[in-house]
């Protein structure tokens, strides 16, 4: 097994954390929450006799989360990867002494901390009131969705040859995973699919906290959850173990 180098590690993610904070990448997440706020303002407009209910502020958050965990996650973790393609740094790195270990975690923990930030922003955005339980779901839930959403981003990553190929590639699994669960309530079939989906559970989730129902994550929720955190850990390491981090 590959030694951890905390000094190697730390030079990774400060040049992951520079890169997350450039233009080209920190809209997204603020984007996420300009969206959320705009979702609430219009949710407030509309139910301006009757007030904002828990459902609507939850049904803000759900929307805001699902683009921050989507956009964020999968989005610019892939064209950060195709960005150092296209530098060159990213050979750089990889013909130095850093290895792919430690790499991958300096290129995971900043874009994970960053969605979890984000996140949390969201909630008093939408001025939704959650007790200790209830922010532990929460968070519990987007961690491994984030998660999940990173990991998705750096496969696609080691196929994008630049940004633009990263954006192109994206898209596809971008609606899917967003489009999906925001869509869901409308069709029977696509709350099927929504329900294996991790952002259909981090919706749920939401929709659950604001419900105030007892058993916030069901245990359906948690296997899917955990079944596509592994499944993307195996399908990025089969992947990486025949490209590296470089398809070409």
């Amino acid at each position: 097994m590959k030694m951890i180098h905390p000094n190697k590690l730390g030079a990774v993610m400060e040049m992951k954390l520079r890169a997350l904070f450039s233009k080209n990448f920190i809209i997204m997440p603020i984007f996420a929450v300009g969206f959320t706020f705009i979702m609430k303002l219009v949710y407030g407009s509309v139910m301006s006799e009757e007030g904002l209910t828990d459902q609507l502020r939850a049904l803000a958050l759900s929307y805001g989360a699902l683009m921050n965990v989507t956009m964020t996650g999968i989005y610019c973790v892939s064209a950060a990867l195709a960005e150092e393609k296209e530098k060159h740094t990213l050979r750089v790195l990889m013909t130095s002494s850093v290895n792919g270990l430690e790499f991958f975690l300096g290129s995971m923990i900043p874009i994970l901390l960053m969605m979890m930030v984000v996140n949390i922003i969201l909630v008093p955005i939408t001025g939704l009131s959650m007790n200790a339980s209830e922010w532990a779901a929460f968070l519990g839930v987007s961690a491994l969705a984030a998660a999940v959403s990173a990991v998705i981003g750096m496969i696609f990553g080691i196929f994008a040859k630049n940004q633009i190929t990263a954006g192109t590639i994206t898209t596809p699994a971008l609606l899917i995973f967003m489009m999906i669960p925001m869509f869901s309530y409308f069709n029977e079939k696509m709350q099927m699919v929504s329900d294996v989906l991790f952002t259909g559970v981090l919706m749920q989730t939401v929709n659950n906290i604001a419900n105030g129902a007892q058993k916030l994550i069901s245990s359906k929720s948690m296997i899917v959850l955990i079944l596509e955190v592994v499944i993307a850990a195996v399908c990025f390491l089969v992947i990486y173990q025949r490209n590296g981090y470089d398809s070409d």
